[in-house]
């Protein structure tokens, strides 16, 4: 089964989304309590895991916000409606793309994307914004410790002022 991992952390300024991305997988590959073989008894979290993944691209579509999410349901109802031809397929390829600018996405759409890119792509570790902290990071503030869920790599427990300050990156893992 695949499961989202929010992992926040601190880099030095002006490091980038591929640094982000790096610094993470580098952090969880070599965590025995994360990923592991196991051994005749043993276990770890996961057997398996990606940066992005399944989940590749959920922060740029939260941020597009609630009006993209329902144009892009409403457009996948209709072409649901349509026969499976490859015009079709075209058509609502070329309108999804067209939908995903004109609410303000950049590059690749989440569902053209590859989920088993091993350090996903650069919108799947991004700073940590107000919105960003809001949808994802609010909600673990006063829960304090590690969960299966999310994590952060610093030992930190989550605070408003992980805003501008910290990375936010996604995790696709296999248990």
């Amino acid at each position: 089964m695949h499961h989202r991992l929010l992992v926040t952390l601190c880099l030095p300024t002006g490091a980038t989304s591929k640094a982000a991305r790096q610094a993470v997988y580098d952090i969880l590959i070599a965590d025995n309590s994360f990923i592991s073989e196991g051994g005749r008894f043993g276990h770890s979290l996961c057997d398996w895991f990606v940066v992005g993944g399944r989940w590749s691209g959920l922060f740029t579509e939260t941020l597009l916000g609630q009006e993209y999410q329902d144009a892009l349901a409403a457009l996948r109802a209709s072409f649901a409606r349509m026969s499976p031809s490859e015009e079709n397929r075209e058509l609502h390829r070329k309108a999804a793309e067209a939908l995903w600018c004109e609410h303000g996405g950049s590059g690749m759409r989440p569902e053209t994307r590859d989920s088993y890119e091993e350090l996903g792509y650069s919108d799947d570790a991004v700073l940590v914004t107000q919105p960003l902290y809001a949808a994802f990071l609010a909600d673990y503030q006063d829960r304090g410790g590690d969960s299966q869920e999310y994590v952060d790599l610093d030992g930190d427990e989550v605070q408003t002022d992980f805003v501008g300050r910290k990375w936010l990156v996604v995790v696709d893992y296999h248990n």
